[in-house]
């Protein structure tokens, strides 16, 4: 399948923290080879609706969003086994505009841990593109309560993701990819890659939360995936 993108370098998100010197990257080079290993053996995410396959799509006033897995068809091929990929399509339906950002956007998994998306520099420094160094460390924050409203649960914990960079360097399409943020005009539509650590294996489930500012009183918005098989 091909798509066409916007191109867009985001700005950063949360910020993420490289590790230097030869003990640091020791240590975290034996962390980030069993991760790599348990990425590869994950089975693959699937929409948690009749049928499993496609995109999600949800609309609010002014505002439709669809969310898809396992549609990176880019380089490097081997990105789905680092990160978790997912192409979103925002499309402004309203009369006015509606600013879009990365923060917009949040993962959890089943244990309500909470996943901020990845800066795209960052993902391209994680094979070995951009300069990094090639071992990068994605922060979540850990986060539990009552089942209401998301403001109504408790930050508990937090965690590091950490991956190495040895897929490969054609990092090319990475940033270009990326979802575009800013101001999307009516009648508009931007579609671009939102990148997340991947979360354990042992989450038989996990859902992407969206809320937008630009539209006040508009309800969070829910996209649910589960594993296949």
């Amino acid at each position: 399948m091909t798509h066409d993108f916007r191109r867009t370098r985001a700005t950063l998100l949360g910020g993420h923290g490289r590790v230097k010197g030869k003990a640091g990257r020791l240590t975290l080079l034996v962390l980030a080879a069993g991760a790599g290993l348990a990425a590869c053996t994950q089975p693959a995410l699937v929409p948690d609706v009749p049928g499993g396959v496609g995109p999600i799509l949800q609309e609010v006033p002014g505002l439709q969003v669809a969310v898809e897995t396992g549609a990176w068809n880019a380089r490097p091929s081997s990105l789905p086994d680092a990160v978790l990929p997912l192409l979103v399509t925002v499309s402004n339906t309203g009369d006015r505009s509606v600013a879009v950002a990365r923060h917009d956007f949040a993962l959890l998994d089943q244990a309500n841990r909470q996943y901020s998306s990845i800066h795209p520099a960052d993902v391209a420094a994680m094979f070995g593109g951009g300069g990094g160094s090639g071992v990068a460390v994605s922060p979540s924050v850990g986060f539990g309560g009552s089942s209401g409203g998301w403001g109504n649960r408790s930050f508990v914990g937090g965690g590091l993701g950490v991956t190495f960079g040895s897929w490969g360097n054609d990092v090319r399409d990475i940033i270009p990819l990326a979802l575009a943020e800013g101001p999307i005009q009516p009648g508009a539509t931007v579609r671009g890659f939102l990148y997340f650590a991947r979360p354990a294996p042992d989450n038989r489930e996990v859902r992407l939360v969206a809320s937008f500012p630009d539209l006040p009183g508009a309800p969070r918005m829910e996209f649910r995936f589960r594993r296949a098989g």
